[in-house]
């Protein structure tokens, strides 16, 4: 299979421009937050007066993302352990075996309570934050 041909125009001249340093690091600090891959791309763009998409971070909520995934991470390991214990409660000879077990899943689904409980703090936190814009 070939490349596919591309339904553009084909860029066929090349022409050279000069800039200041100043005019340079503004081309490329465009270039790192927009969706334009090269310096060159940028300026096309400018000169064709085409839709440059411009890309901005929040980083206020950086802590906030860091606190959830945290968060995901230890309700999926006590996911896991709720597994284990029920492989245990299934395989329990005796009713007392499996009363305890039982009550270890409790005590798991517990701390997934908290857990969900801190995510929806979090969750309306931000839901404040974004409805305030």
């Amino acid at each position: 299979m070939g490349r596919k041909q591309s339904t553009k125009e084909r860029l066929a001249k090349i022409f050279s421009v000069r800039v200041s340093e100043r005019f340079f690091n503004r081309l490329e600090e465009i270039r790192k937050n927009s969706n334009c891959q090269y310096i060159g791309e940028v300026a096309r763009r400018i000169l064709y007066r085409e839709e440059i998409v411009w890309y901005h971070k929040d980083a206020s909520l950086d802590s906030t993302i860091a606190e959830l995934a945290l968060i995901r991470k230890e309700i999926n390991s006590i996911g896991i352990n709720i597994n284990q214990v029920t492989r245990h409660f299934h395989s329990a000879d005796t009713q007392n075996a499996k009363l305890i077990q039982a009550l270890k899943i409790v005590e798991e689904y517990k701390k997934v309570e908290h857990k969900l409980e801190r995510v929806t703090n979090i969750t309306s936190e931000i839901t404040k934050k974004w409805l305030q814009r």
